[in-house]
């Protein structure tokens, strides 16, 4: 019965949420956002050749197909482009508050 109340306030929360592309790469270009993408990297780098070799994924076409083609070598090389990625034009992050001083 609990499940079904959060559903709804889930929901709206979601609803809420908006994020925009540019919001990202403000956001990966920071300071904190660089140190993200090297964790993220180093996630995929190492978890990559684990996850393709799952024999669970195999019986899937698209994993079996992806290992054929080096699909494990592209995972990493889109890893290592986001780890390496830096910003044309790096700007600072401003944090706009509105409201009362109270």
């Amino acid at each position: 019965m609990a499940r079904t109340s959060r559903r709804p306030r889930l929901q709206r929360t979601g609803n809420r949420i908006q994020v925009s592309v540019q919001d990202i790469q403000e956001f990966l270009a920071s300071q904190t956002g660089r140190k993200f993408r090297r964790v993220l990297a180093a996630g995929v780098i190492v978890g990559a050749p684990l996850i393709f070799r799952s024999p669970g994924l195999r019986r899937y076409p698209l994993f079996r197909v992806l290992e054929l083609v080096g699909g494990v070598a592209l995972v990493i090389k889109l890893a290592e482009a986001l780890r390496d990625w830096e910003p044309d034009d790096p700007r600072p992050i401003v944090l706009e508050v509105t409201g009362s001083p109270n």
